[in-house]
């Protein structure tokens, strides 16, 4: 599946939220500017939970083999690569791989918006209605139609 790893994560009021807060910085004459930090991108959450060690329950890392921190790296490597020209494109798993490692290192508001656009679909449970109740299956009790 085709990913843009360039959306930029929102306030729940659609305001962009920027990768640190901005910064009041004075300069050697003692002039004070404010630095704006870039967006927070689905390509900046998606590289740090890849590259950050896996961790248990705890927040103890765990132990990977070199075998999967190559896995992890070059799926990294293919997210910051990518453009909004040229999608990401990920396999079921490595999709998978991603919303287990955000959902478990980000917060709902991040969740929300990264798991809509990794899986559109599978991203939140559709509501579900309730169903009519059965038909019971053999005699019905009760009133039949017919007296006794």
């Amino acid at each position: 599946m085709k990913i843009d790893f360039n959306y930029q994560f929102t306030t729940l009021g659609g305001e962009v939220i920027p990768e640190r807060p901005d910064e009041e910085i004075t300069d050697k004459d003692g002039k004070k500017t404010t630095k704006k930090h870039p967006p927070w991108t689905l390509r900046n959450i998606s590289e740090n939970v890849l590259l950050l060690p896996d961790v248990d329950k705890d927040g103890n890392p765990k132990e990977m083999t070199g075998d999967e921190k190559c896995k992890r790296y070059d799926l990294a490597m293919r997210i910051h690569k990518a453009t909004a020209k040229d999608l990401a494109d990920l396999q079921v798993e490595e999709i998978a791989l991603l919303k287990k490692l955000i959902a478990r290192g980000y917060s709902t508001l991040i969740v929300g918006q990264a798991f809509k656009i990794l899986d559109p679909h599978g991203a939140v449970e559709r509501e579900v209605k309730p169903q009519e109740e059965p038909e019971p299956q053999g005699k019905p009790q009760g009133k039949s139609g017919k007296e006794n």
